[in-house]
């Protein structure tokens, strides 16, 4: 997990504001939203707080680039970003005017992010969601075919 890092162009995203992926990263949504991240557990302690910018859902990770451009040394240009990688998300609970995703990671504990969505920006994270439920249930044991039973028998 990543908060507040500075990244270049080039090696974070592009100079079009696009995340650079790595091999066998593919991207499922990106929308533009307010946040807050807040750090741990049950007394909200403001890592970063309101920012506007960039999410941007992959299948490993959700990257958060802000809205400013920044000069770093050397000439070149860059953004403060933020990434959470799939393992370290715990679970996205979806609430009235905002959307949360809980992760936990070994070096900075229990982290929240809050986005601030409206309309279809709130369903950026589902894919995210579905995916830790249906993980969830495979571990149980209580993730059943989608296809029928009398089917699957012959």
């Amino acid at each position: 997990m990543k908060i507040d890092a500075v990244g270049e162009t080039g090696v974070v995203m592009t100079d079009a504001n696009e995340p650079v992926l790595s091999g066998g990263d593919q991207v499922i949504g990106f929308r533009e939203l307010e946040y807050e991240i807040y750090g741990g557990g049950l007394v909200k302690k403001a890592l970063v707080s309101g920012r506007k910018g960039w999410v941007w859902q992959t299948r490993k990770r959700v990257l958060l680039l802000d809205q400013t451009w920044m000069d770093l040394p050397g000439g070149k240009r860059g953004k403060r970003f933020h990434e959470v990688l799939n393992e370290e998300a715990v679970r996205v609970v979806h609430k009235r005017k905002r959307v949360l995703l809980l992760a936990a990671s070994p070096d900075r504990g229990r982290v929240t992010f809050e986005f601030r969505p409206f309309g279809a920006a709130s369903r950026l994270l589902a894919w995210l969601k579905n995916e830790k439920e249906h993980r969830e249930m495979r571990e149980e044991g209580t993730l059943r075919s989608p296809y029928k039973e009398e089917m699957r028998r012959t």
